[in-house]
């Protein structure tokens, strides 16, 4: 066997080799990826049951505080989802002349209320037609608030709903006047 002829054994061994280690770590990191898709998932459950948990205590709560406010509340439903599911709403509780659109966060941040008033409140008579001639109300609830979140609601004429102990409290004073959307 000639130089020449034991050097490309030893190339093409090197490139095996090297195919061979190439092939298990894109076993590897496709295992990787199956095992992150499985905790993702996990963590979706996890979530998405603290938001029914909060939404569950928002709920109830929200027909004595409103009623307190002199918006008696008849009925509610939790999410509301519109046609084709393209948007849900945590909670929607009315009477004949008034809808209660809130948003249930377990954190509350500023991102959030904006997300609320910029692309969800505008677009809920347009999916929801039997409300068009609705007057509709804004709320916000958060087991935690954070970032001035409540502050900024408020001046945007949303209710701000929070946990306080055991129960669920509303933030906005007695002079607050609510945004009719």
């Amino acid at each position: 066997m000639t130089t020449l002829e034991k050097l490309e054994e030893l190339v093409y061994i090197g490139f095996k080799d090297t195919d061979r280690k190439f092939q298990e770590t894109q076993g590897e990191f496709q295992e990787m990826q199956r095992e992150i898709r499985n905790l993702s998932q996990q963590v979706g459950n996890i979530t998405d049951n603290l938001g029914r948990f909060a939404e569950n205590m928002v709920a109830p709560a929200m027909i004595k505080l409103f009623n307190e406010k002199g918006i008696p509340i008849t009925d509610y439903t939790q999410r509301l989802r519109s046609p084709g599911r393209r948007v849900e709403y945590d909670i929607v509780a009315f009477n004949k002349n008034y809808v209660v659109v809130v948003s249930v966060k377990m954190t509350l941040r500023v991102d959030d209320v904006k997300q609320f008033l910029n692309e969800r409140l505008p677009i809920f008579k347009e999916l929801f037609p039997r409300y068009s001639d609705m007057k509709v109300i804004g709320a916000v609830a958060g087991a935690n608030i954070v970032g001035e979140s409540d502050t900024y609601a408020m001046k945007r004429g949303l209710y701000v709903l929070a946990q306080s102990g055991e129960n669920v409290i509303l933030l906005n004073n007695d002079t607050f006047e609510a945004k009719i959307f």
